[in-house]
């Protein structure tokens, strides 16, 4: 029996998704997308509503052009941020209000083209001021386009020096870039609430940890998962796409709610079954332990799901 092969057929055999998205409402022109309403032309965005043209966005509302926000709502042009709330052109800020045009700020509220502050307020090109005069540098400044405030931007950011990396409360042991709330993590980019977890991407929830998960890109709740892409909700999974959903399961695609499936693409609520097709619980632990047997003699397990399906 050649598993991998009859694999591939399986899913050949089946018309494919020309678009992912679960659990959601009125989702035009978007794809990987996990309880979203109201989404147009995003992708890869979890728990959000009432956004267009952005991507990689988590728990967040009403956003327009931006990406890898967390926790944000009412934001335009910001990337790499969380927890913000009416602001604009804004990068790696945290916990900041009513800000425009900021980098590297936490905590700050009615700042305009700030770098750098922590827990401060009305302040401009980062000098403080009264309430009523910022609130007039403001008005003033606003009316210039954004592009030309972005100029004025650039030589003045230069002149303060900025980390080579993001991390934010991170533990010990951490290799990696943007990782949000992590502890021992090797190689991991742009994640948040993951601990014991190695070359993953994208792999970010603001309540559920991910754990002891590698070679893992997009999703959120993983738990003790290998090779997997657009996996949500798994826990012992390995070499699976697009799932929702699933315990100990093997080389999947496209199935949501399985438990103890393995080689199977389509399937829903779905238990003991080996390339869809359905066996009892004693069938199903001897045929999985004599497959993975022969794809280990012939040193075929393992191999990576984007492989065999190539």
């Amino acid at each position: 029996m050649n598993f991998h092969q009859e694999f591939k057929n399986l899913v050949l055999s089946k018309p494919n998704n020309a678009l992912v998205t679960r659990s959601c409402q009125h989702t035009a022109f978007s794809n990987y997308l996990y309880r979203c309403k109201n989404i147009y032309l995003s992708h890869f965005c979890i728990d959000v509503e009432d956004s267009f043209y952005s991507d990689h966005l988590a728990k967040s509302r009403d956003c327009v052009d931006c990406n890898y926000l967390t926790s944000c709502e009412l934001c335009y042009e910001c990337q790499d941020c969380t927890n913000l709330y009416n602001c604009s052109f804004m990068q790696d800020c945290h916990k900041c209000s009513n800000s425009d045009f900021c980098l590297d700020c936490n905590d700050c509220k009615d700042c305009f083209a700030c770098f750098g502050l922590r827990r401060q307020q009305y302040r401009v090109f980062n000098k403080q001021y009264s309430e009523p005069e910022y609130r007039a540098k403001v008005a003033q400044l606003m009316k210039n386009p954004p592009l030309k405030i972005l100029e004025i931007l650039h030589p003045e950011f230069a002149k303060y020096p900025r980390s080579n990396l993001h991390l934010l409360k991170t533990g010990s042991k951490i290799v990696g870039d943007y990782i949000y709330y992590g502890n021992h993590c090797y190689l991991c980019f742009d994640a948040q609430n993951i601990e014991a977890c190695s070359y993953v991407c994208d792999v970010r929830d603001p309540e559920r940890v991910s754990a002891n998960s590698f070679d893992c890109d997009f999703g959120f709740d993983l738990n003790d998962c290998y090779d997997c892409m657009d996996v949500n909700k798994c826990q012992n999974c390995s070499f699976m796409a697009h799932c929702l959903d699933c315990l100990d399961c093997e080389y999947m695609l496209n199935c949501a709610n399985c438990r103890n499936c393995a080689g199977c693409a389509y399937l829903e609520n779905k238990e003991y079954c080996i390339l869809n097709r359905q066996f009892t619980r004693d069938e199903y632990s001897a045929a999985v332990k004599k497959i993975k047997e022969e794809m280990k003699a012939s040193k075929a397990y393992g191999k990576p799901l984007a492989d065999v399906l190539k």
